[in-house]
């Protein structure tokens, strides 16, 4: 039997009505069983880690009164779809255990990242319980196979044990069997909860793809798939009914939003197909992203993307390399992504995004120190197979900013994209121009024959 994973997340199992939706898709996708990974419910990490902060500045009733926001919502939902009786039993351990972890977090007026792992635990483990009284199925404890590091907050996942540890679970599966479990979460081979960080739900899925040998794995999320840009800014922009994986990791590192970057690596590792679809729109389009390229024309961009609230440090020559490497680890390790690095016999040119508190800080530190720091710039990519089949297409579309004050070209290892830094007041005219000049060659069409995944 192939085996198809459904992933829901936060908005997809976040109210009675959602949780409906997402029976039925289940019911639609897997009648011979399957496996299902869900994220907590809309806004429950988000008001654990509230509780977290607060609890940690031994503000224990302001922690306590976040948890009995978090009881009642759960309680109102499972009440609503009729199933506060089947799930009770499972969940006032979850909440004693959560209560715990608060008090002792107040009592120490510190919350650890490994305190913060496993509160957040318990926000996805609420959920796969009444997901899995929803669904009809059985929950299963993602932590008895997702073996990660001990970097509590972002851990990595330990890829030959996850495999060996999940081998149980593909027999069972193969069995037809319908198991419901949590996203977001690994242990450690000492047993301690982690977390895997940013896009961690959707990175648990395919993880869960490649070492169960699934066919395909699905995201459900509230859009049609990948779009060619950005709705807001292109109206008109379209679905991309199949793309390759080089293109996905393109569209994520550059800022869409739809798929991590971590979770497209195990498709392009064991093959699966892995296909974005819309829980509000289950029979609309879909996206599937394939291990090997669908057909482009030469020269052709596949999708627009940009991300917004890029500074620039600029370091002059006589620096050398030194300087603006320290720059990008500490910016990295504050919570800062970079976008670019890029050095010449002019000077150095570091481009990151400051999105946490501390990376900001370390930001205006840098700046007093030496290198000049420009805010407001925005990173723009063209991203498509067909600029690796016809590599002199990238100097054409470059062509098209005509005297757009470009701030840098920014390259790497991938042949399918190419990105510049502009001003972001150019986006709203930049990004809808690009898109109609340079967008094209998406016509339907499928990989060579016997290329396609599964």
């Amino acid at each position: 039997m192939s085996l198809k994973i459904l992933k829901f997340g936060g908005s997809s199992v976040g109210s009675a009505e959602a949780l409906r939706r997402a029976t039925a898709i289940v019911r639609d996708e897997l009648p011979a069983g399957g496996l299902v990974v869900v994220s907590a419910l809309k806004g429950t990490t988000d008001r654990i880690l509230e509780a977290c902060a607060a609890a940690g500045n031994s503000h224990l009733a302001e922690a306590q009164a976040h948890l009995a926001g978090l009881r009642h919502r759960h309680r109102e939902v499972a009440t609503e779809l009729g199933l506060l009786g089947a799930v009770e039993a499972a969940w006032e351990p979850l909440f004693t255990r959560l209560d715990q972890l608060l008090t002792g977090m107040a009592m120490l007026g510190e919350a650890t990242p490994r305190g913060r792992d496993s509160a957040l635990a318990l926000g996805e483990t609420l959920s796969a319980h009444l997901a899995a009284a929803c669904f009809g199925g059985t929950f299963r404890e993602v932590r008895d196979v997702m073996r990660t590091d001990a970097r509590f907050g972002k851990a990595r996942p330990q890829l030959v044990a996850l495999r060996v540890a999940a081998a149980p679970w593909r027999e069972a599966l193969a069995g037809g069997a319908l198991w419901i479990t949590q996203g977001f979460l690994g242990a450690t081979a000492e047993g301690h909860t982690t977390t895997l960080g940013r896009g961690g739900s959707d990175t648990s899925a395919t993880l869960l793809g490649e070492a169960l040998d699934a066919e395909e794995v699905q995201i459900w999320t509230d859009v049609d798939g990948v779009l060619t840009a950005d709705p807001s800014l292109v109206p008109k922009a379209q679905p991309i009914a199949q793309m390759s994986v080089s293109e996905a990791e393109a569209l994520s590192a550059f800022g869409a939003k739809v798929l991590h970057a971590d979770s497209l690596a195990p498709g392009g590792r064991a093959g699966f197909r892995l296909v974005v679809a819309n829980t509000l729109r289950p029979t609309a389009s879909r996206t599937e992203i394939l291990p090997v390229s669908p057909l482009r024309i030469p020269g052709t961009v596949t999708s627009v993307a940009y991300k917004e609230g890029i500074s620039l440090l600029r370091f002059p020559a006589s620096d050398g390399l030194e300087p603006p490497l320290e720059a990008a680890r500490r910016l990295e390790e504050a919570g800062a992504l970079r976008f670019g690095l890029v050095s010449s016999p002019a000077g150095t040119l570091l481009a990151v995004r400051p999105d946490t508190p501390a990376a900001t800080k370390v930001l205006a530190d840098l700046a007093i120190s030496g290198p000049e720091l420009e805010a407001g710039w925005a990173v723009v990519a063209l991203v498509g197979e067909g600029l690796r089949a016809d590599p002199l297409a990238a100097l054409r579309h470059l062509a098209t900013l005509g005297q757009e004050p470009v701030g840098g070209l920014l390259t790497g290892s991938s042949t399918v994209s190419i990105a510049f830094l502009v001003p972001e007041a150019r986006l709203g005219d930049l990004i809808p121009r690009l898109h109609d000049r340079c967008v094209g060659g998406l016509r339907p069409s499928r990989p060579p024959e016997g290329q396609l995944a599964g």
